[in-house]
């Protein structure tokens, strides 16, 4: 069988290429011995010679050199693209994809995806804001390697792993009839407008339930939103009450622009839930994001 180099393969290409085996020396910064040596390597494999031996003349093939020449092109275009392929997949596992429902990037996540990225600038991290049906699709297709959504129930087939148990609250701006009573009843409040994500999104299912969990089982949901920011708008433009994490409305709540209700129930919550693609479980970057998050979720509530 015959064992022939990369490099030498590089040799003959470029003495080819440049015309001259000092040509091609100068071309690769080697030695022109060198050049010299490896040549007659090959031509000893191959038992035959790949230039004709006529001195201050460019380079002429034989029959044997043309016919090598085509080979060797061929074998360097493949290990070329062994190497891109090797390089792409070397890179990819150096990344990570995060899909995340909104609620959670805007507000505790924001400073443990921050401190992970400066932490590990040799991981590339891409992070996705999606709605929670979109999280769940996501890391099910392999778009996403991990998924952080609220749930209190685990998505249909994907183990979920439970990082925190966040607040929610009902609030209202403070001129609304419900905001300074005590332990209001939940049937009183179904009674009220409300505002809040679209109704047939899985969020507004998971809202729905949490509420009606407590006894709030019918919503007049008088106007929605897919983005909180424009939910918390409506509500504080006086259109109804509104039921969110906690985290996102507390500046609002500490500034007295909005109020929370004291219903008369258990503490409203959801479980934040970190979804890991099967197949990439193992992956280094991934294992330390997961990680990461575990940590930092013990900080939240």
């Amino acid at each position: 069988m015959i064992s022939i180099t990369l490099r030498r393969l590089q040799v003959f290409v470029a003495i080819v290429e440049t015309g001259s085996f000092a040509a091609a020396a100068r071309r690769l910064g080697i030695a022109q011995p060198s050049i010299s040596a490896h040549i007659m390597a090959i031509e000893k494999e191959l038992d035959g010679r790949l230039f004709e031996r006529q001195s201050g003349r460019h380079a002429v093939l034989t029959d044997i050199g043309r016919s090598f020449l085509v080979h060797a092109r061929e074998l360097l275009s493949q290990a070329m693209r062994m190497e891109e392929d090797v390089a792409s997949r070397a890179s990819a596992e150096q990344n990570v994809a995060l899909a995340c429902q909104r609620s959670l990037s805007n507000t505790v996540m924001r400073g443990a995806l921050a401190q992970f990225a400066s932490s590990n600038r040799d991981i590339r991290m891409s992070v996705r804001i999606a709605f929670q049906e979109e999280v769940v699709a996501a890391v099910r297709m392999g778009s996403a390697d991990i998924g952080c959504l609220l749930s209190n129930d685990e998505p249909a087939g994907l183990p979920s792993i439970l990082m925190a148990r966040m607040r929610f609250v009902v609030f209202a701006t403070p001129d609304h009839p419900l905001v300074g009573r005590k332990r209001v009843p939940p049937a009183e409040v179904s009674r009220h407008d409300f505002v809040g994500p679209v109704a047939t999104s899985l969020f507004g299912q998971t809202q729905h339930k949490l509420l009606g969990g407590i006894g709030v089982e019918r919503l007049r949901l008088v106007a929605e939103g897919t983005e909180f920011g424009v939910v918390r708008d409506l509500a504080e433009a006086g259109l109804g009450l509104c039921c969110s994490l906690y985290a996102s409305v507390a500046p609002d709540i500490e500034a007295g622009r909005l109020c929370v209700i004291d219903i008369d129930g258990p503490a409203l919550s959801l479980d934040v839930r970190m979804l890991i693609n099967p197949q990439r479980r193992s992956a280094r970057p991934v294992r330390a994001l997961a990680e990461s998050l575990r940590e930092a979720s013990s900080t939240w509530d």
